[in-house]
């Protein structure tokens, strides 16, 4: 009795557990400097240099922070002190020919350089803003976006 109770509370603890591919990841932080916090699912991280980034991911900076992230296709993503980015959505798989990313800057400054999603399907891209959606047919722009 007791062993299938400790399989179902394992069984339990395991499907609950997030789960990451290796190959899932969209991208990494680059470089990192003062306060950078990512949210993922349920967890708040501390930003660290190397740290893989995920599609649903939510990278915020505070007063003093700052934090390069680059994506599996190249895509570079600046944050300036006080700035929010969700990557809502990323798919670059260059074999099937599939390619998306959807991001939403909520706060703050930011500088954003596209990578090979951006030239070889620019139309897959898209960007939210509070105010509106930019579809990038550039390879570059910096936004800032005031704050609530």
């Amino acid at each position: 009795m007791h062993r299938i109770v400790i399989f179902l509370l394992l069984f339990i603890l395991a499907a609950s557990w997030p789960v990451f591919a290796a190959d899932d990841f969209a991208g990494s932080v680059k470089n990192v400097q003062g306060s950078v916090l990512v949210k993922r699912q349920d967890m708040t991280l501390s930003a660290e240099r190397g740290m893989k980034i995920y599609a649903n991911d939510v990278i915020s900076t505070g007063k003093d922070g700052s934090v390069g992230i680059i994506l599996r296709d190249n895509t570079i993503f600046s944050l300036g002190p006080e700035s929010e980015l969700e990557l809502k959505e990323y798919v670059f798989v260059p074999d099937q020919g599939s390619f998306y990313m959807l991001a939403k800057m909520v706060r703050g400054t930011f500088v954003y350089v596209s990578g090979l999603i951006g030239k070889l399907s620019p139309d897959s891209i898209k960007i939210e803003t509070p105010v509106g959606t930019i579809a990038i047919r550039g390879t570059r722009f910096a936004a800032k976006i005031a704050g609530n």
